[in-house]
């Protein structure tokens, strides 16, 4: 990625326009909050805090959830994103040195406008004393890329912690994104997930596969830099995702965007040439035969890897996941759940905007139901 003048223009528009700064000013009425706000544990015990979301007025489709913490006396485990924004957003991390988390979601289809359980968070207690677990003004609740949070209402929790000083157990930073989470994923599998966050659905013509190789392979960056296009692509990039791109495959979403007709509707500008009509004599008519696009054929697995990233926004990383992938692939002969399967059309029709047509579609449906990686 070149580093021109231009190119930092574009990351000060985008700071500008997504406020990727300390300094936000309240955009919304939505808040994010914490339960419970007091608690009290002992060193070396694990405690869960629930993130949740309030619209309180506003409709969302994205949330981004930034906490910090005293890292010497307690460490952040994990977080378990929940059902009101199901699908994990490209990129978390858990910064146990510094005492920072990330983690966002967001949901395709009908918007989040009911008060939920964004995620919850678990802790573990380190050494005694009183610390606050804040949600910091970096935090996004976003709807059609506009800024919905207000900054002025973000919760906090306070821990008292009893006892005497122990180990940490887990390591002091964990980084993960859709690009390497799992690491014998090919670059077109990974590059799946942001095809299907994008389209909900899987590539099926030559334009379509010509966008999948940009963002597995890259490329597609003009020689010469468009800053208009780019700074254009990044705020398609940041309203999907409410982040800044951080990987390489990441920026590769971003030149897609910017230089190829990724969307339907290049954000590059395209030359015209105008052709002066030339009179010819009419030549012998020959029969013209136009070169089929190539295309990548998948596995079964592969498509199913895709799907997943479709509905999720990641690449399977726990065995559950797997199980989404094994069931999509080769098909469902368990106990059958008339609720679940309910729940999974909802998720379905709302990720794809349609309802299941095909063994395909319906092995897909059984595996949001059964799999226990979605529902």
């Amino acid at each position: 990625m070149r580093r021109t003048p231009a190119f930092f223009l574009v990351i000060a528009t985008v700071v500008a326009i997504f406020g990727f700064s300390k300094m936000v000013l309240a955009a919304g009425t939505a808040t994010i909050s914490l339960s419970p706000t007091t608690t009290s544990v002992d060193t070396g015990e694990d405690f869960t805090l629930s993130v949740l979301v309030d619209p309180n007025g506003e409709s969302l489709d994205t949330v981004r959830v930034n906490m910090s913490y005293d890292p010497s006396l307690l460490e952040a485990v994990r977080f378990d994103l929940g059902t009101q924004f199901p699908s994990l957003s490209p990129g978390y991390e858990i910064d146990n040195t510094a005492g920072e988390l990330t983690y966002g979601g967001y949901k395709y289809g009908t918007q989040v406008t009911a008060e939920g359980t964004f995620a919850t968070v678990t802790f573990r207690a380190l050494s005694s004393g009183t610390v606050t677990i804040d949600i910091t003004s970096d935090s996004k609740a976003i709807n059609d890329g506009t800024e919905k949070v207000d900054t002025s209402a973000l919760g906090s929790a306070t821990i008292t912690i009893a006892g005497d000083t122990v180990e940490s157990t887990t390591p002091t930073t964990e980084t993960t994104t859709t690009t390497t989470t799992t690491t014998d994923a090919s670059l077109e599998q990974q590059a799946l997930v942001y095809f299907g966050a994008f389209y909900a659905r899987m590539p099926s013509s030559g334009d379509d596969w010509s966008a999948l190789h940009c963002i597995a392979y890259g490329g597609c960056a003009e020689e010469t830099q468009d800053v208009s296009a780019e700074q254009a692509a990044l705020v398609i990039f940041g309203a999907k995702y409410a982040k800044m791109p951080s990987s390489g495959m990441e920026w590769n979403v971003i030149h897609t965007l910017a230089y190829t007709d990724f969307l339907g509707t290049s954000t590059a500008e395209e030359e015209v040439v105008v052709e002066e009509p030339v009179v010819e004599e009419e030549p012998v008519a020959e029969e013209v035969v136009e070169e089929e696009p190539t295309e990548t054929t998948l596995t079964a697995e592969q498509i199913a890897i895709g799907y997943f990233g479709t509905i999720t926004g990641t690449l399977p990383s726990d065995s559950a996941d797997w199980e989404f992938v094994d069931i999509a692939a080769n098909g469902y002969s368990g106990t059958t759940d008339a609720s679940l399967e309910t729940e999974a059309l909802s998720v379905f029709t709302s990720t794809f905007g349609r309802l299941p047509s095909g063994d395909s579609d319906w092995n897909l449906l059984k595996a949001i139901a059964y799999s226990g990686a979605i529902l």
